[in-house]
């Protein structure tokens, strides 16, 4: 799916548990965050667009908190860890903007994915009204689509709102084409008439 349509995130009012391809309903959905302001996100774009230091972006004080908050920030245990992670960042920067996004299956150089492979992608969750959040995993790699404006990235639909899996439903029953079909959660629908893919369960 196109990164730029994945605008809100749910991280902290996320469950602890996985809810991979659950319905669920309740107002999870209305306690949502812009995903530009989230302080990694920032940072990279302070880095990347603006050309600010790493360490005068928002990413340090998200580093920061991370060790705060349990002692492990991106793999590191300590505030020396911050330069290390920032150089993975511009690697992975550089990566995608050489060779696009690449699915985590082929990033381990397998034939099929794992289930770990699939966890790992971008996950999303999709509310009442299609409205689509980043849940967990590839907060950095989300980001950096963005900022190079990729085209299409490979996403994790974590759990849909009971009211859009209606909706989903619906179209179903009635049947899809590609040419009304205006949201990527309903392109699978239309998977024997030509469309593709783009979130999976």
């Amino acid at each position: 799916m196109d990164p730029a349509s994945i605008t809100g995130s749910l991280l902290p009012h996320a469950p602890k548990r996985p809810q991979w391809g659950r319905v669920i309903d309740g107002d999870w959905d209305q306690h949502a965050e812009r995903f530009a302001d989230r302080a990694v996100v920032r940072g990279l774009r302070e880095h990347f667009e603006e050309g600010t230091p790493w360490r005068e972006t928002a990413l340090l004080a998200a580093f920061r908190e991370q060790l705060s908050r349990f002692g492990n920030a991106w793999g590191y245990r300590s505030i020396e860890g911050f330069e290390p992670r920032c150089r993975e960042i511009e690697r992975l920067y550089t990566s995608l903007s050489t060779d696009g996004y690449r699915r985590q299956e082929t990033l381990a150089g397998r034939d099929r994915p794992t289930l770990a492979d699939r966890a790992d992608e971008i996950n999303v969750d999709i509310g009442r009204d299609g409205t689509l959040y980043w849940r967990a995993y590839g907060q950095h790699r989300l980001a950096i689509a963005k900022l190079l404006d990729l085209e299409s990235i490979p996403v994790l639909c974590h759990r849909r709102h009971r009211q859009w899996q209606a909706k989903r439903d619906r179209r179903r029953l009635t049947g899809a084409t590609k040419a009304t079909v205006d949201h990527p959660d309903l392109t699978p629908l239309t998977t024997r008439t030509g469309g593709t893919r783009a979130v999976t369960r």
